[in-house]
C-alpha cells in the first residue's frame, strides 16, 4: 500500500487545492475509499463529485470506479504478502494479467489498426522513443519491422534518442512508448520530434498525460498498477499484444501496395 501512496504523491504537485483536498483525504484513508459511493466520499471531503472524478484521473485511473478497484488490489495484495500463501499469490496476479490481455484486445478496433499501419507504410524511416522496461518493447518491435523491410531502429543511450529525436524528418515516424506518458526523458524528445514536424505515434498505459497530448496518433490500454516496493513490475504485455497486431496490419497493407504498383 505504501507504494500505491507513494505513487500517487507524485501527482500532487499538479493537482488544484479542492484536488489536493481529495488526495489528503484518500491518503488518510484509503480502506474506508473502498466503501464509499461517489457521492457519499463527496460528502465526506466537502467537494463536488466532478472534482473527486477530475482528480482520479489526473492521479492516472480512468475515474473514481477504477481508482477504487486499484486501492482495494493493492490492499489485497498486501494481505497476501503478509499471509505468505503462494496459491493466493499466483490467483492474483494471473487474474492482473488476464486482465491487461481482456483490455487491449478489446480496445483494438481495425480502425485504429488501419490508421495506425497507414502511418508506418507511409514513413521512410521509423524511429522507436522507450526507456526503462519500455525499451524491450521497442527493440522487439523495431526488429520484428526491420525484417519486414522498412528501415527502423531503437536506440537505448539516452544522447543518441535525443540526437536522433533532432535528425529526424517530416516523412519519418517516431514511436514512443511509455507506460505513464510523463517519463520526462520521453517528454524531451517528443517536443522535439514536435518541433522537427515528424508525426508521432504512441502507446501509452495511462490515460490522460503528457505525451498524448503531443501525439498525432494514441493508442491507450489500460495496464493494472503494480509495484512492489518501489519497484515497477506492471506488465509490458498489452504493448507488445498491440505492436504486434499492428505489424501484422502493416505487413498486410504493405503487400498490398506492393502488388497493386506492379
Amino acid at each position: 500500500m505504501q507504494s500505491f501512496i507513494k505513487r500517487l504523491l507524485q501527482h500532487r504537485d499538479q493537482l488544484s487545492q479542492l484536488e489536493k483536498q481529495v488526495l489528503d483525504y484518500i491518503i488518510r484513508q484509503p480502506q474506508r475509499i473502498t466503501n464509499l459511493k461517489l457521492d457519499e466520499a463527496a460528502k465526506e471531503m466537502f467537494v463536488s463529485t466532478a472534482t473527486i472524478t477530475r482528480t482520479c484521473k489526473k492521479l492516472g485511473f480512468q475515474g473514481y470506479q477504477d481508482f477504487k478497484l486499484q486501492l482495494l488490489l493493492y490492499s489485497r495484495e498486501d494481505n497476501q504478502v503478509e499471509s505468505h500463501d503462494l496459491s493466493a499469490n499466483l490467483a492474483f496476479h494471473t487474474k492482473r494479467y488476464e486482465k491487461d490481455i481482456r483490455e487491449v484486445l478489446n480496445r483494438i478496433n481495425e480502425e485504429d489498426l488501419n490508421k495506425a499501419a497507414s502511418m508506418l507504410v507511409q514513413a521512410r524511416h521509423v524511429e522507436w522513443f522507450g526507456v526503462g522496461h519500455s525499451y524491450s518493447v521497442c527493440w522487439d518491435a523495431s526488429k520484428k519491422l526491420l525484417l519486414l523491410g522498412k528501415s527502423s531502429i531503437a536506440r537505448i543511450d539516452w544522447d543518441d534518442l535525443r540526437s536522433s529525436a533532432s535528425n529526424l524528418q517530416k516523412d519519418d515516424l517516431a514511436i514512443f512508448v511509455s507506460y505513464s506518458g510523463e517519463t520526462l526523458h520521453i517528454l524531451e524528445y517528443a517536443h522535439i520530434v514536435k518541433n522537427q514536424g515528424t508525426p508521432i505515434l504512441s502507446i501509452v498505459g495511462t490515460p490522460s498525460n503528457h505525451l498524448s497530448d503531443l501525439s498525432d496518433f494514441v493508442f491507450y490500454t489500460p495496464i493494472e498498477h503494480f509495484y512492489y516496493k518501489d519497484v515497477d513490475l506492471c506488465s509490458r504485455a498489452p504493448f507488445q499484444i498491440f505492436l504486434d497486431l499492428l505489424l501484422l496490419e502493416y505487413q498486410r497493407k504493405h503487400g498490398e501496395s506492393s502488388s497493386a504498383s506492379k
